[in-house]
């Protein structure tokens, strides 16, 4: 180890003693003992962490010197390692606070020879639970090909959690934490064998992971401590990770965290702009002088930015501007100067509350305000007064930023004046600045052409954001149908998603109360049939409910959600990819969800192959969107929506087109607008899918397409359903369709080798005989048909429902019935 020796105790220095020897007339001396030298001094070594997330900077003292040169030490630094001499030392931490700095934290210590001693400041100011977190190991050396890991749990905000340290690609679930671990627990030294591991955190007892740190390596003979703090950067999870190797630290954030940017439009001269990012996505719509975006969500990476006029995207103002968004970081992009000059410039945003102090940021983005000078007053009064900031230049370059100012909290005037002057181009009016608040003002020119400078206030100066007003509600059913591929669940779910637009803003309800184990709900980027990645989670919120609060949209997004582009997924032990789903539609859309099989098929095939059907119905267009998801069938010529009704065939509606990347997904081309006539059938279950085949070229598989009112009954009949059982070639096959909001039963059924001379519905389950319900009509070609008109009462639908009736078609030679075919709901027989 390279020593960095630190002596912070005096050497006792050894006292000579002399003496004089008399003997007669004559001083004799007697030669002096040689000095006994000192022993060799002895070190420990001893590193400091700042883990307490609302604290101010601070100085780090031993024996009331400076330890090591630990000055102005902030949230999430740490020092390398350093030697210390063993000994006994009053270590404290003192607070940088406007005014005076304070001793916060003191302790005594013994630091004891080859020990490694990590000093932490951990807990809340906020709560009064700071702290100073002492961790002791023996120094001990890296075995060849592993790494060496202490963990620490410092993050004040998270409870209890298990820690995973697993290779990249292990399923969880399989897997046992390394560690559980409270508040300030921590591990001993623990050597793993060097590679590419995993981490991730979850509640102690849990699935749900808060923490991933995606691939990470720890080489060989890394000696690492890792420590969770809490997260003051970008993403939702609670921690971010601090990595000291002894020389260095870096933080780890979440894999998931992004890189967040807010827009500021300062060219006063400019129009409503869009801001868009590398050509084809637009951050902003519609942004005017003088105003700023909220935080938006980007993944970090580099961007080619465009700033256009809101009204005709060809006027470009800012053209390609190149900016690199890191991860966990917040930016501000600040577009300024004039129309004829644009500039776009990216500040780089600090937004962590300290509880000992309010945060001023002052930027200069106001090309008309030349040099300035800016005072900070209790009263506006500035005769006499020196500026806070002094001679502030607009700079074409980099904006001129005056960082973050601490003060103590009280009530302030800030007056903005040309520099050298006393006359005030800028005044507040009194503020009232709160400790733990952090305030932002962007000085931009007037709205006209002479006019005084003005601010554009943002973080807690801003006006408190407009509140939350649904301009619309969608109720959202989640079933098992509508998962891809279908669920055969019985289990429901409901929310509510209300939507502002002209915040925009969105925020959920979701009511997963009947649902089993449900351990986590999200909405999903993905069109009705098709599957999508996360685009929000939800959050439990106690007996089976999960929400998502208020939540920004851009534009872009908002057309994404109120056009039926995502949906709701609740995840189970069960069905870990999703147990119900329920896409996002307005009221005003049905959602159809429907099987498909040969059984339906006019004849039946016998083919193996399958699939489910989903449609979007929007009533206040008369137009379907529809996905047909199947398997099994990869020779398939063809695919459309036909005309008939269940057990009946007819001519093409619409051709379905197949997906250019997914076997077996057929689709419309977007959303299908129906006339008048084609729309009262679909509502009433008369169109259905066909998948034509070169072995079936007139269908081997169909889906009737059935809206949630509308239910099909498949008939099959035999001579051995008869009670008693009769021996014939004859068979028949045959469907009803029911509106089960009317009662109105429709349907009919082919028979084969047997000419009835009477054919009726009869109540009776199967296995047992019943009286006649109604009379079936000929066509004298072996169909029999549902008299027209006929409606079921309810407890006829309820019997029904029960698969309580049945089809008996009687002969001279059998007259109590040669064939009987049950009625059951679906095609399962």
């Amino acid at each position: 180890m390279r020593r960095n020796k630190l002596l912070l105790s005096a050497f006792v220095t050894p006292v000579l003693l002399t003496g004089c020897w008399l003997d007669d007339d004559d001083d004799t001396s007697t030669p002096s003992p040689d000095p006994v030298p000192p022993a060799d001094p002895e070190y420990a070594n001893v590193r400091v962490i700042h883990a307490a997330s609302d604290a101010p900077t601070v100085d780090i003292t031993a024996n009331d010197d400076i330890l090591n040169g630990l000055e102005m030490v902030d949230y999430q630094m740490s020092s390398g390692r350093f030697e210390v001499e063993t000994g006994e030392y009053d270590v404290g931490v003192t607070a940088n606070l406007p005014g005076d700095d304070a001793e916060v934290l003191q302790a005594d210590v013994v630091l004891e020879a080859d020990m490694n001693y990590d000093f932490f400041a951990v807990g809340n100011v906020g709560d009064d639970s700071l702290m100073l977190l002492p961790v002791s190991s023996t120094e001990t050396a890296v075995d060849a090909g592993n790494a060496q890991v202490q963990i620490v749990h410092a993050a004040s905000m998270a409870p209890t959690v298990d820690i995973y340290v697993t290779a990249p690609d292990a399923d969880l679930s399989s897997q046992q934490p390394l560690v559980t671990a409270a508040f300030t627990d921590a591990t001993d030294l623990q050597q793993i064998t060097a590679g590419d591991y995993r981490i991730r955190i979850t509640p102690a007892g849990e699935t749900d992971v808060v923490y991933d740190s995606g691939t990470v390596n720890l080489a060989d003979g890394a000696d690492l401590l890792i420590a969770a703090t809490n997260n003051v950067a970008t993403g939702d999870s609670p921690v971010t990770l601090l990595v000291a190797d002894g020389t260095e630290a870096m933080k780890l954030y979440d894999m998931d965290a992004t890189a967040d940017i807010r827009v500021v439009h300062g060219i006063s001269d400019g129009p409503a702009v869009d801001v868009i990012a590398n050509n084809e996505i637009t951050l902003v719509d519609g942004l005017s002088f003088p105003s700023a975006t909220d935080y938006l969500n980007v993944m970090p990476g580099d961007y080619l930015i465009d700033i256009v006029a809101d009204e005709d995207n060809s006027i470009v103002a800012v053209d390609d501007a190149e900016v690199t968004l890191e991860q966990g970081m917040f930016y501000t992009a600040v577009a300024n100067n004039t129309l004829a000059s644009p500039e776009l410039d990216l500040l780089t945003d600090m937004p962590r509350s300290i509880a000992t102090e309010a945060q001023v940021r002052v930027v200069h983005a106001s090309p008309a305000a030349g040099a300035v000078d800016v005072y900070v007053t209790g009263d506006g009064d500035i005769d006499g007064v020196d500026p806070a900031l002094s001679n502030i230049q607009y700079s074409t370059g980099d904006l001129a930023d005056s960082g973050y100012v601490s003060l103590a909290e009280g009530e302030y005037v800030i007056t903005v004046t040309p520099t050298g002057t006393k006359t005030a181009a800028i005044e507040t009016g009194m503020l009232t600045l709160d400790n733990g608040g952090i305030y932002t003002a962007v000085a931009v020119n007037g709205d006209m052409e002479g006019d005084l400078p003005q601010l554009i206030l943002q973080d807690d100066l801003a006006p408190p954001a407009p509140a939350f007003e649904a301009d619309m509600t969608y109720s959202v059913s989640l079933s098992g149908h509508q998962e891809v591929p279908a669920v055969d669940v019985m289990t429901m779910a409901a929310a509510m998603v209300e939507i502002d637009e002209d915040l925009p803003a969105f925020r959920i309800t979701l009511d997963a109360s009947m649902v089993e184990n449900a351990n986590a709900a999200h909405v999903h980027d993905g069109d009705i049939g098709m599957n999508g990645d996360v685009a929000f989670p939800l959050t439990a919120s106690g007996d089976g409910e999960f929400v998502l609060e208020q939540t920004m949209l851009t534009p872009e997004l908002l057309e994404d959600l109120t056009s039926g582009e995502w949906y709701l997924n609740v995840h189970t032990d069960a069905y870990p990819s999703g147990e119900v789903r329920g896409q996002i539609v307005a009221d005003t859309t049905a959602v159809v969800t429907f099987p498909i099989s040969g059984a339906q098929s006019v004849l039946a095939t016998d083919s193996m192959a399958m699939g489910y059907g989903y449609a979007l119905y929007d009533t206040t267009s008369d137009s379907v969107m529809l996905t047909a998801v199947t398997e099994g069938i990869d020779d398939a010529t063809a695919a459309h929506i036909h005309t008939g009704y269940a057990g009946e065939t007819g001519g093409v509606v619409v051709g379905l087109m197949q997906h250019s990347e997914m076997d077996g997904v057929w689709m419309t081309d977007g959303a299908i607008a129906l006339d008048g006539e084609v729309a009262t059938r679909l509502l009433s279950g008369g169109h259905y899918t066909n998948f034509h085949t070169p072995a079936f070229p007139n269908g081997e598989i169909r889906g009737q397409i059935t809206p949630d009112n509308i239910e099909v009954y498949g008939i099959t009949a035999t001579g051995d359903q008869e009670v008693p059982a009769v021996t014939t070639s004859a068979y028949g096959y045959g469907a009803f369709t029911l509106n089960t909001d009317t009662g109105a039963l429709r349907g009919q059924v082919s028979v084969f080798d047997i000419t009835p001379n009477m054919a009726h519905l009869h109540e009776g389950e199967a296995g047992s005989n019943g009286g006649v319900v109604f009379g079936l009509e000929s066509n004298g070609m072996g169909m029999w048909f549902v008299p027209d008109n006929t409606m079921l009462t309810d407890g006829q639908i309820e019997t029904m429902q029960a698969a309580g009736y049945y089809t008996n078609f009687h002969t001279d030679a059998f007259p109590d019935g040669e064939l009987r075919g049950q009625v059951t709901l679906g095609f399962d027989q």
